[in-house]
């Protein structure tokens, strides 16, 4: 494959003129290229297809149910996407009209790769040769743990190699491992009223996974691998000892007063629950932001003041996501 088809044949492509030469190179053992001979069908119309295809040379026809033809070549400026892709159940049939060569990839993997190219300009993404540990130890949560600690943690990672299209998490399975990405690229989605929604992309240097562990709760999220790449494994048990315990502040009711009526800056209240659950029984002088919202409502947040969080166990969950961004946060102990 790699000695047939060169990486900027596959650049010319949509997704691909999106990714680097060293991804594109990753990628390689999940393309399969193909031929054909002149007056072969490469797929019928109304039949579901799991792979993708692409023409790299020769000339194809495409024709619906209405019996219009449309005619590709190879060598045309509009031959940058997939043959009808958009849908899994193909909408035409394609019958070579001369000898052809395609490569093809699943299209579960496509969807993948589009997703992590169109968000990665919007979440400003490290190059793709940055280093892990770099990005990791630079991030606001590692400013608040000990050296110590640090070294102990670099020890405990263990790794573990992934391929395009594994689920490394899932929505709703109980969490005992938190993951920092070494190398490679993921996507991160949720499940919201029965449609996938995806929430972002992540690459080199990214921890995740970390809320299961502080809140006890099921996994919030489904990160999936949409590169090849390698994971940085770290158990829960390690986890709360080196990282959690040492970032997570509490604070009992009467500190929380001395701190409203003392501090040198503002304190702000942040109940986590539902907002059924704060509506039912609110708290006083709380801002009421669900845990599952409160990444997408981090920007609104100012950074100078205190954050004091509630919600039990996913005030834990809330106080670490605060903590991680550089947000001064503590969690309000209950009665």
């Amino acid at each position: 494959m790699a000695d047939s088809i060169s990486i900027e044949q596959i650049q010319h492509f949509v997704p691909f003129d999106e990714l680097s030469a060293q991804a594109i190179e990753e990628l390689q053992p999940h393309f399969r290229h193909h031929q054909l001979e002149a007056k072969k069908i490469l797929f019928k119309r109304g039949v579901q297809d799991e792979e993708c295809h692409f023409l790299l040379q020769g000339n194809i026809d495409l024709a619906d149910d209405n019996f219009n033809i449309t005619r590709l070549s190879g060598a045309d400026d509009e031959n940058f996407l997939a043959l009808d892709s958009s849908h899994p159940v193909h909408r035409c049939s394609a019958i070579t009209q001369s000898d052809c060569r395609f490569f093809s990839i699943k299209r579960q993997y496509l969807e993948l790769i589009t997703t992590w190219a169109e968000l990665r300009h919007s979440y400003e993404q490290e190059d793709e040769q940055s280093d892990w540990l770099e990005a990791l130890l630079t991030s606001n949560l590692f400013n608040r743990i000990p050296p110590a600690n640090i070294q102990q943690l670099l020890a405990r990672f263990q790794e573990r190699p992934v391929s395009l299209g594994d689920t490394i998490v899932r929505e709703g399975d109980e969490g005992n491992e938190c993951y920092v990405i070494k190398s490679g690229k993921a996507v991160v989605s949720r499940s919201n009223s029965g449609k996938e929604e995806t929430l972002a992309a992540i690459g080199t240097g990214t921890l995740f996974g970390e809320d299961a562990l502080v809140s006890a709760l099921p996994r919030n999220a489904t990160v999936t691998m949409s590169s090849d790449g390698v994971l940085m494994v770290l158990t829960k048990e390690d986890f709360d000892t080196l990282l959690k315990n040492p970032v997570l502040e509490f604070i009992n009711e009467q500190q929380l007063q001395q701190l409203i009526e003392n501090g040198d800056t503002g304190t702000i209240i942040l109940d986590v629950r539902t907002q059924q659950e704060a509506a039912v029984n609110p708290i006083l002088r709380a801002r009421n932001i669900p845990l599952a919202q409160l990444r997408s409502h981090m920007p609104e947040l100012a950074p100078e003041f205190i954050y004091v969080v509630t919600g039990e166990g996913r005030g834990e969950a809330a106080a670490y996501i605060l903590s991680e961004a550089g947000y001064q946060a503590k969690v309000l102990t209950p009665e």
